[in-house]
């Protein structure tokens, strides 16, 4: 008889030990990452929704993601739930993106999107975004950590074959059509690029900015006597260099948009780039034959630029620090301070 009664026993608690299983998956919080199925290319953005499920009173998040920077770059991180919002921080294709309520608010429960995060596809291939790390703050102040490792898989395709009408045997081409394709540059509608053309401020300074997706917003071109002249495209894109050191301006407090841009000027904004301080306590000497011609506020940056391979001579061993840059000469200067940053 007491045979009998131990499958009985056995049964009841493997049925016992299958109920809280199932019990504790309902219970278990869960992320997902959430964008709409179509096709990407070099250019497009994406729009990723990071969800929590089963969450129970969350009044604050942190939220890590991981992806490729030499194909993806960050645009935008939004959310939908009132409160405070930290600015996204961005190092080396890492992203953390973080809010919080404020107030006497009770805390979020149930499946909630979080946060909405754009990316700008510039490489191609396949690649992904990943979702490393979460952080949940209830509303007692406790907080729980979850290293989720959810990866959204995404293959980019190139786009369309770059045919401008003037670049074809240029010098240049190459590197025209690569920056094309990272989204950055553009011809004009005609189908022409016009690589020998002098490049100006304003493009200049679009240019470096959109290649460096600077992406802080402010009103820091307004700060310039001459902003009404700053075209309308370029107006973002100068207050994002203004913001991050690129660029000053003139010393009668303007900004000269439609002033072509000396090779002495590129330098510098491509070294501050680099991190390259302006005033430097000692300078190696420059081989260049008009060495002495290159002004003081440059010379810096010349000389670092010049060691590092960034920048070359001209014609019979000359710098030509006053002459003014090509579109072509620039593509080529900000590609490789892209390739730079990239290798570091």
């Amino acid at each position: 008889m007491k045979l009998r009664i131990w499958p009985l026993l056995l049964s009841t608690l493997l049925l016992f030990m299958m109920l809280s299983t199932i019990a504790y998956a309902e219970d278990k919080t869960t992320f997902s990452l959430n964008s709409p199925a179509s096709p990407i290319k070099v250019g497009d953005e994406i729009a990723i929704t990071v969800e929590g499920h089963n969450v129970k009173d969350v009044y604050g998040y942190e939220l890590r993601l991981s992806y490729d920077p030499n194909v993806w770059s960050f645009r935008q991180a939004s959310t939908t739930w009132k409160g405070f919002t930290v600015p996204p921080i961005v190092e080396n294709g890492n992203l953390t993106f973080a809010h919080t309520k404020i107030g006497n608010s009770k805390g979020e429960s149930g499946t909630v999107p979080f946060a909405t995060l754009r990316f700008e596809a510039i490489g191609q291939g396949d690649s992904a975004i990943r979702l490393t790390r979460v952080k949940l703050v209830n509303s007692g102040g406790s907080s729980t950590t979850e290293e989720p490792s959810l990866v959204l898989p995404v293959n980019i395709a190139t786009k369309n074959p770059v045919n401008y009408l003037d670049t074809k045997g240029h010098w240049a081409e190459k590197d025209i059509a690569r920056a094309t394709e990272m989204g950055w540059i553009n011809g004009y509608p005609d189908g022409r690029f016009a690589p020998q053309n002098e490049i100006n401020r304003a493009q200049f300074t679009t240019m470096l900015a959109r290649a460096l997706a600077l992406s802080s917003q402010s009103d820091l071109a307004q700060t310039f006597t001459d902003h009404e002249q700053i075209p309308a495209y370029a107006k973002a894109h100068v207050s994002q260099a203004v913001a991050a050191g690129l660029t000053q301006g003139y010393e009668d407090a303007t900004f000269r948009p439609a002033r072509s841009i000396t090779r002495s000027e590129i330098t510098v904004m491509l070294m501050r780039v680099l991190g390259y301080e302006d005033k430097m306590a000692s300078n190696p000497p420059l081989a260049y034959e008009d060495a002495d011609q290159v002004p003081e506020w440059a010379y810096p940056a010349v000389a670092a630029a010049s060691d590092m391979g960034i920048v070359k001579g001209r014609d019979n061993n000359k710098f030509a620090p006053g002459d003014y840059t090509t579109r072509a000469e620039a593509v080529t200067l900000i590609l490789r301070i892209v390739d730079r940053i990239s290798s570091t």
